[in-house]
Protein backbone atom coordinates (compact mmCIF):
# COMPACT_ATOMS: atom_id res chain seq x y z
CA UNK A 1 0.00 0.00 0.00
CA UNK A 2 1.17 3.36 -1.19
CA UNK A 3 0.26 6.72 0.44
CA UNK A 4 0.55 10.16 -0.65
CA UNK A 5 -0.84 13.23 1.17
CA UNK A 6 -1.79 17.10 -0.25
CA UNK A 7 -2.49 19.82 1.88
CA UNK A 8 -6.22 21.55 0.95
CA UNK A 9 -7.87 24.79 1.81
CA UNK A 10 -9.97 25.29 5.22
CA UNK A 11 -7.98 22.08 7.32
CA UNK A 12 -8.75 19.69 4.69
CA UNK A 13 -5.99 16.68 3.33
CA UNK A 14 -6.20 15.13 0.44
CA UNK A 15 -4.57 11.29 0.48
CA UNK A 16 -4.01 9.32 -2.47
CA UNK A 17 -3.89 5.46 -1.46
CA UNK A 18 -3.18 3.26 -3.92
CA UNK A 19 -3.88 -0.58 -3.43
CA UNK A 20 -2.07 -3.39 -5.43
CA UNK A 21 -3.30 -6.65 -6.59
CA UNK A 22 -1.99 -8.79 -3.70
CA UNK A 23 -3.31 -6.55 -0.95
CA UNK A 24 -6.72 -6.87 -2.62
CA UNK A 25 -7.15 -10.26 -3.06
CA UNK A 26 -7.28 -11.39 0.71
CA UNK A 27 -10.63 -9.56 0.71
CA UNK A 28 -12.38 -11.37 -2.46
CA UNK A 29 -14.96 -13.82 -0.67
CA UNK A 30 -15.75 -11.45 1.51
CA UNK A 31 -16.37 -8.95 -1.50
CA UNK A 32 -18.38 -11.84 -3.32
CA UNK A 33 -20.46 -12.67 -0.84
CA UNK A 34 -21.96 -8.77 -0.54
CA UNK A 35 -21.95 -8.75 -4.37
CA UNK A 36 -23.94 -11.98 -4.12
CA UNK A 37 -26.92 -10.73 -1.59
CA UNK A 38 -28.42 -8.89 -4.31
CA UNK A 39 -27.86 -11.10 -6.97
CA UNK A 40 -31.15 -13.58 -8.15
CA UNK A 41 -29.10 -16.29 -10.22
CA UNK A 42 -31.58 -19.64 -11.70
CA UNK A 43 -31.57 -22.17 -9.46
CA UNK A 44 -30.70 -20.33 -6.64
CA UNK A 45 -32.54 -18.10 -3.85
CA UNK A 46 -31.25 -14.62 -3.43
CA UNK A 47 -27.79 -14.20 -2.07
CA UNK A 48 -27.00 -17.87 -1.94
CA UNK A 49 -25.57 -18.63 -5.59
CA UNK A 50 -21.84 -20.19 -5.22
CA UNK A 51 -18.95 -17.67 -5.22
CA UNK A 52 -17.33 -18.78 -8.42
CA UNK A 53 -20.90 -18.01 -9.88
CA UNK A 54 -21.16 -14.79 -8.38
CA UNK A 55 -17.75 -13.54 -9.99
CA UNK A 56 -19.18 -14.73 -13.23
CA UNK A 57 -21.86 -12.85 -12.85
CA UNK A 58 -20.28 -9.31 -11.60
CA UNK A 59 -18.44 -7.48 -13.43
CA UNK A 60 -14.81 -6.94 -12.31
CA UNK A 61 -15.09 -3.40 -12.47
CA UNK A 62 -17.61 -4.05 -9.85
CA UNK A 63 -15.46 -6.74 -7.90
CA UNK A 64 -12.56 -4.34 -7.73
CA UNK A 65 -14.52 -1.34 -6.48
CA UNK A 66 -15.75 -3.03 -3.49
CA UNK A 67 -12.20 -4.90 -2.77
CA UNK A 68 -10.37 -1.41 -2.30
CA UNK A 69 -13.50 -0.42 0.01
CA UNK A 70 -12.68 -3.70 2.11
CA UNK A 71 -9.28 -2.91 1.88
CA UNK A 72 -9.70 0.88 3.07
CA UNK A 73 -11.21 -0.34 5.94
CA UNK A 74 -8.70 -2.27 7.26
CA UNK A 75 -5.55 -0.15 6.56
CA UNK A 76 -7.84 2.91 7.26
CA UNK A 77 -6.28 3.51 11.05
CA UNK A 78 -2.19 2.98 9.47
CA UNK A 79 -2.98 5.78 6.57
CA UNK A 80 -4.18 8.37 9.27
CA UNK A 81 -0.90 6.49 11.43
CA UNK A 82 1.49 7.20 8.26
CA UNK A 83 0.66 10.73 7.58
CA UNK A 84 0.88 12.17 10.67
CA UNK A 85 -3.20 13.50 11.19
CA UNK A 86 -6.26 13.61 13.51
CA UNK A 87 -9.42 13.17 11.25
CA UNK A 88 -12.61 14.75 11.61
CA UNK A 89 -15.43 12.77 10.40
CA UNK A 90 -15.60 10.26 7.65
CA UNK A 91 -13.77 10.75 4.49
CA UNK A 92 -14.84 11.89 1.12
CA UNK A 93 -14.20 8.62 -1.17
CA UNK A 94 -13.95 8.67 -5.37
CA UNK A 95 -11.42 6.10 -6.87
CA UNK A 96 -9.39 7.62 -9.42
CA UNK A 97 -7.68 4.37 -11.30
CA UNK A 98 -8.89 0.95 -11.51
CA UNK A 99 -7.21 -1.68 -13.14
CA UNK A 100 -8.45 -5.19 -12.41
CA UNK A 101 -6.12 -7.73 -11.33
CA UNK A 102 -3.24 -4.78 -10.91
CA UNK A 103 -4.57 -1.94 -8.62
CA UNK A 104 -6.86 0.53 -8.01
CA UNK A 105 -6.50 3.84 -6.61
CA UNK A 106 -8.48 5.69 -4.45
CA UNK A 107 -8.85 9.72 -2.83
CA UNK A 108 -9.49 10.49 0.26
CA UNK A 109 -10.37 14.55 1.15
CA UNK A 110 -10.34 14.50 4.92
CA UNK A 111 -10.83 17.04 7.24
CA UNK A 112 -8.03 17.33 10.10
CA UNK A 113 -7.68 18.67 13.67
CA UNK A 114 -5.60 22.12 12.49
CA UNK A 115 -2.12 22.24 14.46
CA UNK A 116 -2.11 25.81 15.27
CA UNK A 117 1.06 28.14 15.04
CA UNK A 118 0.45 29.74 18.52
CA UNK A 119 2.15 33.00 19.60
CA UNK A 120 4.08 33.47 22.71
CA UNK A 121 1.19 32.61 24.86
CA UNK A 122 2.81 32.86 27.84
CA UNK A 123 4.36 37.12 26.93
CA UNK A 124 0.59 37.57 25.92
CA UNK A 125 -0.73 36.42 29.15
CA UNK A 126 2.16 38.54 30.93
CA UNK A 127 1.37 41.53 28.81
CA UNK A 128 -2.54 41.17 30.66
CA UNK A 129 -1.61 41.14 34.10
CA UNK A 130 -1.88 44.83 34.61
CA UNK A 131 -5.84 44.43 33.17
CA UNK A 132 -6.48 42.71 35.82
CA UNK A 133 -9.26 44.80 37.47
CA UNK A 134 -9.20 45.14 41.56
CA UNK A 135 -11.87 43.28 43.81
CA UNK A 136 -13.82 45.76 46.14
CA UNK A 137 -17.27 45.27 47.85
CA UNK A 138 -18.95 48.41 49.29
CA UNK A 139 -21.25 48.89 52.24
CA UNK A 140 -23.95 49.98 49.54
CA UNK A 141 -23.45 46.47 47.93
CA UNK A 142 -23.87 44.51 51.30
CA UNK A 143 -27.11 46.58 52.22
CA UNK A 144 -28.40 45.96 48.79
CA UNK A 145 -27.80 42.48 49.62
CA UNK A 146 -29.56 42.49 53.16
CA UNK A 147 -32.62 44.21 51.90
CA UNK A 148 -32.91 41.86 49.81
CA UNK A 149 -33.00 39.01 52.12
CA UNK A 150 -34.83 40.68 54.49
CA UNK A 151 -37.55 41.31 51.77
CA UNK A 152 -37.49 37.07 50.75
CA UNK A 153 -38.52 36.97 54.27
CA UNK A 154 -41.48 39.12 54.50
CA UNK A 155 -44.74 38.05 55.55
CA UNK A 156 -48.22 38.84 54.61
CA UNK A 157 -50.67 40.19 57.84
CA UNK A 158 -53.78 37.98 57.27
CA UNK A 159 -56.07 41.17 58.40
CA UNK A 160 -54.72 44.06 56.58
CA UNK A 161 -52.90 41.71 53.18
CA UNK A 162 -49.96 44.06 54.36
CA UNK A 163 -46.55 42.77 54.05
CA UNK A 164 -44.52 42.50 57.59
CA UNK A 165 -40.48 43.18 57.09
CA UNK A 166 -38.26 41.69 59.88
CA UNK A 167 -35.90 44.04 61.20
CA UNK A 168 -32.39 44.07 60.59
CA UNK A 169 -31.25 42.62 63.54
CA UNK A 170 -29.35 40.12 65.71
CA UNK A 171 -32.55 38.14 65.51
CA UNK A 172 -32.98 37.93 61.68
CA UNK A 173 -29.21 37.40 61.11
CA UNK A 174 -29.61 34.06 63.48
CA UNK A 175 -32.91 33.56 61.38
CA UNK A 176 -31.06 32.62 58.26
CA UNK A 177 -28.61 30.07 59.77
CA UNK A 178 -24.94 29.79 61.94
CA UNK A 179 -25.16 33.48 62.56
CA UNK A 180 -24.77 34.92 66.12
CA UNK A 181 -24.87 38.58 65.03
CA UNK A 182 -25.85 41.17 62.10
CA UNK A 183 -22.31 42.21 61.69
CA UNK A 184 -21.51 38.63 61.11
CA UNK A 185 -24.28 37.94 58.43
CA UNK A 186 -22.73 41.32 56.97
CA UNK A 187 -19.57 39.65 57.03
CA UNK A 188 -20.59 36.29 55.52
CA UNK A 189 -22.26 38.35 52.72
CA UNK A 190 -19.26 40.82 52.04
CA UNK A 191 -16.76 37.31 51.75
CA UNK A 192 -19.34 35.79 49.10
CA UNK A 193 -19.66 38.98 46.98
CA UNK A 194 -16.16 39.53 47.20
CA UNK A 195 -15.56 35.31 46.22
CA UNK A 196 -18.35 36.12 43.27
CA UNK A 197 -16.81 39.14 41.78
CA UNK A 198 -13.23 36.86 41.99
CA UNK A 199 -14.45 34.90 39.49
CA UNK A 200 -16.27 37.72 37.80
CA UNK A 201 -12.89 38.97 37.12
CA UNK A 202 -11.32 35.52 36.49
CA UNK A 203 -13.08 34.53 33.92
CA UNK A 204 -13.01 38.59 32.45
CA UNK A 205 -9.18 38.14 32.15
CA UNK A 206 -9.13 34.84 30.99
CA UNK A 207 -10.94 35.51 28.04
CA UNK A 208 -9.34 38.74 27.24
CA UNK A 209 -6.30 36.58 27.23
CA UNK A 210 -7.88 33.87 24.80
CA UNK A 211 -9.30 36.57 22.34
CA UNK A 212 -5.67 38.31 22.37
CA UNK A 213 -4.03 34.46 21.25
CA UNK A 214 -7.17 33.58 18.93
CA UNK A 215 -6.46 37.35 17.15
CA UNK A 216 -2.94 36.06 16.17
CA UNK A 217 -3.99 32.99 14.57
CA UNK A 218 -3.12 32.43 10.61
CA UNK A 219 -4.95 28.99 10.36
CA UNK A 220 -8.20 28.15 8.60
CA UNK A 221 -10.49 26.47 11.01
CA UNK A 222 -12.53 23.43 9.53
CA UNK A 223 -16.01 24.13 8.52
CA UNK A 224 -16.98 20.61 10.41
CA UNK A 225 -15.82 22.02 13.82
CA UNK A 226 -17.69 25.16 13.37
CA UNK A 227 -20.89 23.39 12.33
CA UNK A 228 -20.66 21.33 15.41
CA UNK A 229 -20.19 24.04 17.60
CA UNK A 230 -23.53 25.68 15.93
CA UNK A 231 -25.60 22.64 16.82
CA UNK A 232 -24.29 22.40 20.01
CA UNK A 233 -25.18 25.69 20.66
CA UNK A 234 -28.28 25.21 19.01
CA UNK A 235 -28.88 22.21 21.66
CA UNK A 236 -28.27 24.62 24.87
CA UNK A 237 -30.12 27.16 23.67
CA UNK A 238 -33.32 24.49 23.65
CA UNK A 239 -32.11 23.36 27.06
CA UNK A 240 -32.52 26.68 28.64
CA UNK A 241 -35.74 27.58 27.07
CA UNK A 242 -37.16 24.41 28.17
CA UNK A 243 -36.05 24.76 31.87
CA UNK A 244 -37.56 28.60 31.08
CA UNK A 245 -41.03 26.59 29.63
CA UNK A 246 -40.65 29.03 27.12
CA UNK A 247 -41.42 26.15 23.26
CA UNK A 248 -38.58 26.76 21.30
CA UNK A 249 -41.16 27.66 18.28
CA UNK A 250 -42.79 30.46 20.24
CA UNK A 251 -39.13 31.61 21.06
CA UNK A 252 -38.67 32.19 17.42
CA UNK A 253 -41.39 33.75 16.90
CA UNK A 254 -40.65 36.36 19.66
CA UNK A 255 -37.53 36.85 18.10
CA UNK A 256 -38.51 36.52 14.45
CA UNK A 257 -36.50 34.72 13.43
CA UNK A 258 -35.95 31.12 11.64
CA UNK A 259 -33.72 27.80 12.95
CA UNK A 260 -31.56 28.46 10.16
CA UNK A 261 -31.31 31.92 10.67
CA UNK A 262 -30.50 31.39 14.18
CA UNK A 263 -27.96 29.21 13.32
CA UNK A 264 -26.27 31.46 11.14
CA UNK A 265 -26.53 34.52 13.84
CA UNK A 266 -24.02 31.61 15.80
CA UNK A 267 -21.29 31.42 13.52
CA UNK A 268 -19.52 34.03 14.82
CA UNK A 269 -19.51 33.17 18.45
CA UNK A 270 -19.10 29.19 17.51
CA UNK A 271 -15.79 30.25 15.80
CA UNK A 272 -14.45 31.85 18.56
CA UNK A 273 -15.18 29.17 20.81
CA UNK A 274 -13.84 26.31 18.26
CA UNK A 275 -10.72 28.50 18.37
CA UNK A 276 -10.67 28.77 21.86
CA UNK A 277 -11.00 25.53 22.61
CA UNK A 278 -7.85 24.33 19.96
CA UNK A 279 -5.68 27.15 21.10
CA UNK A 280 -6.42 25.15 25.48
CA UNK A 281 -5.53 22.04 23.03
CA UNK A 282 -2.25 23.14 21.49
CA UNK A 283 -1.15 24.73 25.04
CA UNK A 284 -1.82 22.02 26.74
CA UNK A 285 0.32 19.81 24.58
CA UNK A 286 3.33 21.81 23.99
CA UNK A 287 3.23 22.29 27.96
CA UNK A 288 3.10 18.49 28.41
CA UNK A 289 0.15 18.91 31.06
CA UNK A 290 -0.78 16.02 32.52
CA UNK A 291 -4.08 14.66 33.98
CA UNK A 292 -4.26 12.07 36.75
CA UNK A 293 -7.09 9.06 37.34
CA UNK A 294 -7.30 10.36 39.90
CA UNK A 295 -8.23 13.69 38.90
CA UNK A 296 -10.67 13.01 36.23
CA UNK A 297 -12.55 9.99 38.97
CA UNK A 298 -12.81 13.80 41.38
CA UNK A 299 -14.17 15.65 38.90
CA UNK A 300 -16.66 13.15 38.00
CA UNK A 301 -18.22 12.87 40.95
CA UNK A 302 -18.15 16.58 41.53
CA UNK A 303 -20.28 17.01 38.11
CA UNK A 304 -22.48 13.83 39.22
CA UNK A 305 -22.81 15.09 42.73
CA UNK A 306 -24.43 18.44 41.17
CA UNK A 307 -26.81 16.75 39.31
CA UNK A 308 -30.58 16.69 40.75
CA UNK A 309 -32.10 13.72 39.38
CA UNK A 310 -31.13 10.83 40.42
CA UNK A 311 -32.19 9.11 37.31
CA UNK A 312 -30.42 11.24 35.09
CA UNK A 313 -27.28 9.81 36.56
CA UNK A 314 -28.40 6.50 34.95
CA UNK A 315 -28.17 7.86 31.73
CA UNK A 316 -25.18 9.74 31.74
CA UNK A 317 -22.64 8.08 29.32
CA UNK A 318 -19.65 7.51 31.36
CA UNK A 319 -17.05 7.39 28.72
CA UNK A 320 -18.31 10.51 27.56
CA UNK A 321 -18.42 12.31 30.97
CA UNK A 322 -15.08 11.04 31.50
CA UNK A 323 -13.48 12.90 28.19
CA UNK A 324 -15.79 16.01 29.11
CA UNK A 325 -13.76 15.91 32.90
CA UNK A 326 -10.49 15.52 31.38
CA UNK A 327 -11.49 18.40 29.17
CA UNK A 328 -11.92 20.79 31.77
CA UNK A 329 -9.46 19.70 34.40
CA UNK A 330 -7.03 20.05 30.74
CA UNK A 331 -8.00 23.66 30.15
CA UNK A 332 -8.45 24.73 34.05
CA UNK A 333 -4.39 23.78 34.37
CA UNK A 334 -3.79 25.73 31.16
CA UNK A 335 -5.25 28.72 32.81
CA UNK A 336 -3.17 28.54 35.77
CA UNK A 337 -0.42 28.18 33.91
CA UNK A 338 -1.04 31.44 32.43
CA UNK A 339 -2.35 33.63 35.67
CA UNK A 340 1.02 32.80 37.30
CA UNK A 341 3.19 34.27 34.03
CA UNK A 342 4.17 37.37 35.70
Amino acid sequence: MKSKIKSLAKSKVEIIVTFDNNELLPFKNKALEELGQNLTLKGFRQGKAPLDLVESNVSPIELYEKLSLFALEKFYSQIISDNNIEPLGQPLISITKLIPNSLVELKLEISVMPHLTLTDYRQVAQGKQTSRQPITVTDEEVTEALTWLQKTRASTDPKTNTKIVPPLDDVFAQSLGNFQTLEELKKNIKEGLTIEKQEKEKERWRLEVMEEIIKQIKEEIPDILIEAEKSKMMEELKIRLAEMQLPFEEYLKQIKKTEEELLKDFLPLAEKRVKMALVLKEIAEQEKIEITEEEIEKKINEILNQLPDPELKNKINLEELKIFASGLIRNEKVFELLEKQQ
